[in-house]
């Protein structure tokens, strides 16, 4: 048998020291699989009353164990809404990143409203081990709607336990959803569910989310601080990528959710090419008409200074107005918003978008545009980078690669990354600076 890795050794501990204190807990959904080592990402419920001390408890537990804190959402104060926690380790002998996301609920809610409170949840809990796992009509119940409310459909990994758990204990099931639901759409819900019609409850979801506003309270002063809290700390961040084609950009950002996929997963992973596209802009014609061939972007020469001029001034407000109306609520939200070149690429190839301005002109504009949190610059050597990808030639490379090692203090936190090394020592080495970003954000705001 494999020897426990950290994050499993971690997650043990936070529940030895809670069973420890006395603190009433138990895990929301795949106990079993938290148990074998396979779920770091783990969502508890904990005693309202407790919220405080088991938050204490796993700062305190960090701290000793080398744990760096990363992320972090919602007060221990406030025991209504979700809280959130992301903690890294660096093992430097394995050269491998261990994350561990710990969500906490004082209740089960859909935005604002309660659907299941916290006595509910911590009823009948199974202690046989420290993995305390929850009643299984409540965990069914639970998986059956915390999907479906947010996102209009049942989520198939569950469908098959929440039929096996309904059938034969309608009584406690429809008990259950009489807390949020009318006692005839409870009943019909639970025949649909045994039945397996998911299909007919996915389509019922408009009605189950009008009976919920309708049969539960919302604690709607509560639920909009605790999201205009969330905007106002952007729990997430904005990368940006330079460097020549051929130094695996594409490949890294296929690769990020591997290295940090339990703090962002590919759903929470925006990916931009160059710009935000806020404003749409037509696409690039040659003089016949034909769409510009991208693999050979220097093909044509650069516009007149007027034009050029324009063309920059459209850019930057579509970066102004982008950030402000996308990348900032994506931001928000907790997404990791991951850019391809950026504007700062305007100073590396400005052939590229047929600019015909000074360096002093970009850097005017640049003053208006909210830069990225870190800028990864992917230097290497040319004709290494020209055999992957021929698009430019050998000596365009290495102009592009001088370029960017000038003009680095122009890039706010800007990191070089050596781009003739394996693909995944340079996503560790991406991954470990994106977290240790965030860990420095958390450090200045508490």
């Amino acid at each position: 048998m494999n020897a426990p890795t950290p994050d499993v050794l971690f997650i043990e501990s936070y529940f030895n020291h809670l069973i420890q204190h006395g603190i009433d807990y138990c895990i929301m959904r795949n106990a079993e699989e938290v148990e074998q080592g396979d779920a770091h990402d783990v969502d508890l419920v904990i005693r309202d009353t407790q919220l405080k001390l088991a938050e204490n408890i796993l700062y305190n537990l960090a701290e000793q164990k080398n744990w760096n804190a990363h992320l972090q959402t919602g007060l221990s104060s406030d025991n209504y809404n979700i809280k959130c926690y992301n903690y890294y380790y660096i093992s430097e002998k394995e050269n491998k990143i261990f994350i561990v996301h710990i969500d906490i609920f004082p209740v089960f809610a859909w935005k604002g409203y309660e659907i299941l409170p916290n006595y509910i949840l911590l009823e009948n809990i199974n202690k046989k081990s420290i993995y305390h796992s929850m009643e299984p009509e409540v965990e069914a119940v639970c998986n059956l709607f915390v999907r479906l409310l947010y996102n209009g459909k049942v989520k198939d990994k569950y469908k098959p336990k929440i039929s096996e758990t309904f059938n034969g204990n309608k009584k406690r099931v429809v008990e259950l959803m009489e807390y949020f639901l009318s006692l005839e759409l409870a009943n019909q819900i639970f025949e649909y569910a045994v039945k397996g019609e998911w299909d007919i409850i996915d389509n019922k979801c408009n009605q189950i989310r009008k009976c919920v506003r309708k049969k539960t309270k919302r604690k709607h002063f509560t639920y909009m601080k605790y999201l205009f809290s969330k905007a106002r700390k952007r729990p997430g961040m904005v990368v940006a990528f330079l460097g020549p084609d051929g130094t695996g950009k594409t490949t890294i950002f296929n690769g990020l959710s591997s290295v940090i996929g339990n703090t962002f997963s590919d759903t929470t992973i925006n990916y931009y090419h160059w710009r935000p596209g806020f404003i749409k802009s037509e696409k690039r014609l040659d003089a016949d008409g034909n769409l510009i061939n991208s693999v050979a972007p220097h093909t044509l020469s650069p516009h007149n200074k007027l034009i050029s001029l324009g063309k920059l001034a459209f850019y930057t407000l579509d970066y102004i107005l982008g950030y402000w109306f996308k990348i900032y609520w994506q931001a928000a939200q907790g997404h990791l918003v991951v850019f391809d070149r950026y504007y700062y690429d305007f100073y590396v190839d400005k052939l590229r978008y047929r600019l015909n301005v000074n360096d002093t002109v970009i850097k005017f504009f640049q003053l208006f545009i909210p830069q990225p949190d870190i800028t990864f610059l992917l230097i290497g050597d040319a004709p290494i980078i020209h055999a992957r990808k021929k698009e430019i030639t050998e000596q365009e490379i290495r102009n592009q690669l001088n370029t960017l090692t000038n003009y680095q203090s122009q890039f706010k936190n800007s990191v070089i990354v050596n781009a003739n090394q394996s693909i995944p020592l340079v996503l560790h080495q991406v991954g470990v600076n994106i977290l240790k970003w965030l860990n420095s954000r958390m450090k200045k705001r508490h």
